[in-house]
């Protein structure tokens, strides 16, 4: 058995439980670490970052930017009964009333009649039942208590407020001042949203960092193909849009499948839910189903609890390496075309043939700019990349990109460098249970007869181990 997954694991930690004993259990399990900026970029997650980095200063930091927040204005909490009505006014401050709810939108007045709204700590939902000049009228379908300051949800309800604000352009320079690697902003709507997130990346030196766009709202599931086409990878909040992609009449496959053929990497996030301390990602049912659909990503969008993260994601691993282990190769499909990349393309999808063909372990491969092993990974072969690289945005990008194995190398390297740590690596990865006769493959593919940067030159190559 392999001593690493294919697909990737993306764990979320309250930056207060950033402790050393606490993360240095989970740190072998999780390929990346989230920061959720919930309120803002604060001392904690500094330290949450230098803990993660003394352990293992190879692994991955997402930053999750976070939309504008609606939230409720109340400092004290408002009882609610299902079936009774309850009166909803705009409020930019703080309000101490007990009978009445007040939220930070000033466009709730325009809010349509039976749009549902949820209060995401309390787990209460009400919908608008009639509109007023200044506030609305609502019926409470879960009771309990609405609490002070909690999180406003509107689902699919397109709230008109600004995308990118002056405290994400301030959360985003702190987290490239603490050296983070990949920013995900929330509720992107459309590509504009996405360009302007580049933009201001760009006006920062940061240009090459990686944007992954967090799928959860109706119009960013309308605008798909444009954002899938921008962005680096996409999240798919699937509590958030199943009831819009049912009535749309979308699978999961078919939406999965439309953003793999832009080679984009898919992430599925599944909420808690609802504050029932119930975990899907560990469920096994969720785990299986998610395996056989070729998910790159799964994201465990929890707060993890301090004495409970290395239940959660070890089950979760142990689950994957049951199923994903019994994944089928699938029908290869051709690239679409594109001048640029004929030859690049024409080998890997070969080697991915050869992998079909004969029984292979793994593949072996070098890139500078992580073409290759992008490409090769959006085609779903059935055994493992192993990369070299000498570029650290390259070496971030494959430490989140299904089926790869990646490892940096200095400048001086070249291919016949290479070619003597390569057999002591797949021994180490395998944990040495491989045998002489089993085969490697090895893929160089560029544009160029021969690479000057690594003295390689476009080939593939099938060896037996003990001859590499």
């Amino acid at each position: 058995m392999n001593n690493f997954h294919f697909s990737k694991i993306i764990a979320g930690v309250w930056p207060t439980l950033a402790k050393e004993t606490v993360l240095s259990k989970v740190i072998n399990f999780v390929d990346v670490f989230r920061i959720s900026l919930s309120w803002w970029f604060d001392d904690n997650n500094k330290k949450y970052i230098d803990t993660l980095m003394k352990l293992d200063n190879s692994k991955t930091i997402m930053l999750e930017t976070k939309w504008t927040d609606i939230r409720v204005k109340n400092i004290m909490d408002v009882s609610v009964r299902k079936g009774s009505t309850v009166s909803m006014d705009y409020s930019e401050y703080a309000q101490e009333n007990d009978k009445r709810i007040f939220i930070d939108y000033p466009g709730i007045k325009n809010l349509s009649i039976w749009t549902k709204i949820y209060f995401q700590q309390s787990d209460i939902l009400i919908k608008v039942k009639s509109t007023k000049e200044e506030f609305v009228i609502c019926e409470v379908l879960q009771w309990w208590k609405v609490l002070q300051y909690d999180r406003v949800d509107f689902g699919n309800y397109e709230v008109d407020v600004p995308f990118f604000t002056d405290k994400d352009r301030k959360d985003i320079l702190r987290g490239l001042e603490y050296w983070v690697h990949i920013i995900a902003p929330s509720n992107v709507r459309t590509k504009d949203d996405v360009i302007q997130i580049k933009d201001f990346l760009t006006e920062h030196n940061a240009e090459k960092m990686k944007v992954i766009s967090k799928i959860e709202n109706a119009q960013s599931l309308t605008h798909i193909d444009q954002i899938s086409d921008i962005s680096d990878w996409v999240i798919l909040v699937y509590d958030k849009i199943s009831s819009f992609m049912t009535k749309k009449k979308i699978s999961l496959e078919s939406l999965i499948k439309k953003i793999r053929s832009k080679w984009k990497p898919v992430i599925i996030n599944f909420i808690d839910n609802f504050g029932t301390n119930k975990y899907p990602l560990t469920d096994e049912a969720y785990i299986k189903k998610l395996c056989y659909r070729w998910i790159d990503w799964f994201m465990l969008d929890i707060m993890i609890k301090e004495d409970d993260p290395l239940n959660i994601i070890t089950e979760m691993s142990d689950l994957l390496d049951k199923y994903e282990l019994r994944l089928q190769p699938k029908e290869l499909e051709r690239f679409d075309e594109n001048e640029e990349s004929l030859v690049r393309d024409y080998i890997i999808f070969n080697a991915c043939r050869v992998i079909q063909e004969v029984d292979v372990r793994a593949i072996v491969c070098f890139t500078e700019n992580w073409y290759t092993s992008s490409r090769l990974a959006s085609l779903n072969p059935t055994v493992p990349v192993i990369t070299f690289t000498k570029s650290d945005e390259t070496y971030r990008y494959l430490n989140a990109l299904r089926w790869s194995r990646w490892y940096k190398i200095s400048q001086s390297f070249n291919y016949e460098n290479l070619k003597r740590i390569w057999k002591e690596m797949i021994r180490i990865i395998f944990k040495w249970n491989i045998s002489l006769d089993d085969k490697i493959l090895i893929v160089q593919s560029t544009e160029f007869q021969k690479d000057s940067k690594s003295d390689m030159i476009n080939w593939v190559e099938l060896y037996k181990f003990k001859n590499i």
